[in-house]
C-alpha cells in the first residue's frame, strides 16, 4: 500500500469535500481517503499499483482538477 497526496483545485465548501471523498472511496484501488477543504489536498492510501495519472483521471472526473502530487517531506 502506498500514501499518496493531491493537490486538488475547485472545492468551495464542505459539500465539495464530501462528494470527492465519495466518489474516490467507491474506487477499487483506493483503501482510505481524507480530502482536506482547508489545504486543498486528498490523502489517499491505495495498492502499490495505481498510478497517480489514474488518481488524477477519478479526481477530474468527480468534476476538480488535480494539480499533482504533492510531495510530504
Amino acid at each position: 500500500m502506498k500514501k499518496v497526496v493531491l493537490k486538488i483545485e475547485g472545492m468551495s465548501c464542505e459539500g465539495c469535500r464530501n462528494r470527492l471523498e465519495k466518489f474516490l472511496s467507491k474506487k477499487e484501488e483506493i483503501k482510505n481517503v481524507k480530502v482536506s477543504l482547508d489545504e486543498k489536498l486528498a490523502y489517499i492510501e491505495c495498492d502499490d499499483d495505481a498510478s497517480t495519472d489514474k488518481l488524477n483521471e477519478y479526481v477530474s472526473d468527480c468534476g476538480y482538477e488535480s494539480l499533482g502530487e504533492v510531495n510530504e517531506n
